[in-house]
């Protein structure tokens, strides 16, 4: 305390005890509560009257403790508040303990007299101070390289040879002491640690830690949903877990592990639904991905035909789209995600935006707290879907469940479409289940309540008929100029990706050759589109020719296809279907991979996978009588088209590369 208040000079923020920090007096011992309520009513008293003289000759205390007690209450707190009652609680310590001895000197000394002594070392010595809170806090510096998470052994370390190095000698404090002051730089360590909680949660447990002191700080955050379907959160989510897909090779059927699914769940902020989702069979999530789990959360839900017996829907399970009619086509008005870059891709930040007419809300970088319904929903699937399947990945790295999940995928033949019935009937379960947060009420049931009321408080909107320049979700519009030469016999048509696109329609419009039309093409079936005049005046539907009209691909597979076949890995006869040829060739590579590296995840697998899951194409071994093999040929996998009329039988020549001629000038 560096002044000594009394009752007059006491300044009025301080001197009223209405603000003091209160002490529950019925939880001290008699003799302790009898010293607490006498030095309160005398404190009060003396603040009161000011009458220092008569209170203490009434209550029996001497003057100067009244002081003392007086001067502790008011002393400030490091939160910037007097301490108040509880500095009369017997024992309570206020303010950090001062040492005004010097250091101890001589070597090895015995214990005592070292009260204070080491933070007093670490005051008179900021250079030492310095680089220990560096090492503590792996705060940068040039040339440093930190460690991961430095040990207390080290830092110790550390700080004895930083004390050497400013000439400190044995016997000198810290270095006279039996063990070099290592208890003292622990405790050091641990308050340090205690007393910049954010900076050294970062440093110590990483930025993941860092990020969940952002919640039960016991600050009241505002709430920005009133109503089911006013704000969703959307975010992608590796799975838990591995899948796999079954090919052929020359020994007959063979199962190769594919990378983990994304999943994109649409949840409601107040009634915690899932009101659609969409899966990603790749590498990393897309724009698209994200985009067709608004297209869900917006469409009518249809149970799947589960592939495993024993797996069933919950009674009254769904998609809050399969339960109420109502909700189909409906909208919200604010839509959370996080600043992932898919997030600012022009799918999300503008078609999006400008289709649902919501607000995009990305919030700080770094701060998942705002996405918290999100979160812990896609924590709750995990624990009670994901994480239970023999193939699980785990929780982390330590997690005992994770036992090789890439030979349980294989070997128990979890297929990559067994894994898509497992999150659909997760999510359908999970609506369905009784939350804790919302009173022990499912998410459906909530949402039940809500339409049966017909509420002002809930009006999801209706979205308005799409137009020539605000496309349905899905769709991409470009611009096409219409081809063709009626000298030449060629009917009008325009070209998207080098496929052709014409309907009866348009093949009769040579006054259309040279005009522009606006295309608009929905990615996930690149089959047919739909093109409208530049007035925006409908023309009708162009479906593309040959092949890439008779199988559902999508853009990004056309697009590889059409790679594939300009560096010569790929060849597409005339009767030859792409986009079984696609799915051969990717299969030949997955065949390759397990060879070369069995029981190890493939991404030509993954691939394989989607491209299975995009076209509605299931991979199956070919007929022995159509198959053709020799040692220097790939494998040879056929997928049979679930579409009319079936595509031809391809041939040797889609996984044979040509022959590059060269002309030699001598």
């Amino acid at each position: 305390m560096n002044r000594e208040w009394t009752a007059k000079t006491l300044p009025p923020e301080l001197a009223d005890t209405s603000q003091w920090r209160v002490v529950d007096d019925e939880a001290l011992g008699d003799t302790d509560r009898m010293r607490f309520l006498k030095y309160r009513s005398a404190i009060e008293a003396y603040i009161r009257t000011g009458k220092l003289t008569a209170v203490s000759e009434e209550l029996g205390l001497p003057r100067n403790c009244i002081i003392r007690q007086l001067n502790r209450c008011v002393t400030l707190a490091n939160d910037g508040k007097p301490y108040g009652w509880t500095a009369l609680i017997t024992g309570q310590r206020i303010g950090s303990y001062e040492r005004k001895a010097n250091l101890p000197v001589g070597r090895h000394e015995a214990g005592g007299g070292r009260a204070g002594a080491f933070l007093a070392f670490m005051l008179a010595n900021p250079a030492i101070k310095q680089k220990i809170d560096a090492l503590i806090f792996k705060r940068s510096a040039s040339g440093v390289v930190h460690e991961a998470r430095i040990s207390l052994k080290n830092i110790h370390a550390a700080f004895v040879a930083n004390c050497e190095q400013a000439g400190i000698t044995g016997r000198q404090y810290p270095l006279n002491s039996k063990t070099r002051a290592r208890r003292s730089v622990e405790r050091y360590v641990s308050a340090v640690l205690q007393s910049e909680s954010e900076e050294a949660c970062r440093a110590r447990f990483g930025a993941v830690a860092r990020s969940h002191l952002n919640v039960g700080g016991g600050r009241q955050s505002s709430q920005m949903a009133f109503a089911p379907y006013d704000v969703v959160g959307i975010d992608p989510h590796k799975i838990d877990c591995i899948g796999s897909v079954r090919i052929t090779g020359p020994k007959g059927p063979q199962r190769v592990g594919i990378e983990r699914l994304w999943i994109v769940p649409v949840v409601d902020d107040y009634s915690r639904a899932i009101l659609g989702y969409s899966v990603g069979i790749r590498t990393e999530c897309s724009a698209g991905t994200i985009e067709q789990s608004i297209i869900s959360a917006m469409s009518a839900w249809q149970p799947r035909t589960l592939k495993v017996p024993t797996m069933v829907y919950a009674p009254g399970a769904g998609l809050p789209s399969g339960r109420f009619p109502t909700l189909i086509g409906r909208a919200w008005a604010a839509m959370m995600v996080d600043n992932a870059a898919v997030h600012y891709s022009r799918a999300i930040a503008e078609r999006a935006r400008r289709r649902l007419g919501c607000a995009v809300n990305y919030g700080p970088v770094g701060h998942w707290e705002h996405r918290a319904a999100l979160e812990r929903v896609m924590r709750t699937l995990e624990a009670y879907g994901f994480q239970r399947l023999p193939s699980t990945m785990g929780s982390g790295p330590l997690d005992p469940s994770k036992d090789d999940p890439v030979r349980k995928a294989v070997g128990l033949g979890i297929d990559w479409e067994v894994l898509l019935d497992v999150i659909d009937v997760v999510i359908a379960n999970y609506n369905t289940t009784p939350n804790e947060a919302l009173g022990n009420r499912s998410p459906l049931s909530l949402l039940h309540d809500y339409v049966e009321a017909e509420s002002l408080d809930f009006l999801p909107r209706r979205l308005p008929p799409p137009v020539a320049t605000v496309a349905e979700l899905g769709i991409t519009i470009e611009t096409k100029i219409v081809r063709g030469k009626l000298q030449e016999g060629r009917r009008p048509y325009v070209e998207i990706d080098r496929v052709r696109y014409t309907s009866a329609i348009l093949s009769s419009c040579f006054g259309l050759l040279g005009k522009k039309l606006r295309v608009h093409i929905r990615e996930s079936n690149m089959c047919s589109v739909t093109a409208y005049h530049e007035s925006g005046e409908v023309l009708g539907i162009l479906h593309a020719q040959g092949a890439w009209g008779q199988t559902v691909h999508t853009r990004e597979m056309r697009k590889q296809i059409n790679a594939l076949r300009d560096s010569g890995d790929l060849v597409v006869g005339y009767q030859d279907n792409p986009i079984v040829a696609l799915l051969q060739y990717l299969g030949s590579k997955a065949h390759k991979d397990a060879e070369e590296k069995p029981m190890k995840i493939s991404r030509n697998a993954t691939k394989l996978a989607r491209a299975a899951e995009a076209s509605g194409l299931p991979v199956v071994p070919q007929a022995a009588s159509a198959t053709v093999q020799t040692a220097a040929t790939p494998p040879i996998l056929t997928v049979v088209p679930i579409v009319t009329p079936p595509p031809a039988t391809s041939t040797l020549s889609t996984l044979v590369k040509p022959p590059q001629w060269k002309t030699v000038i001598r």
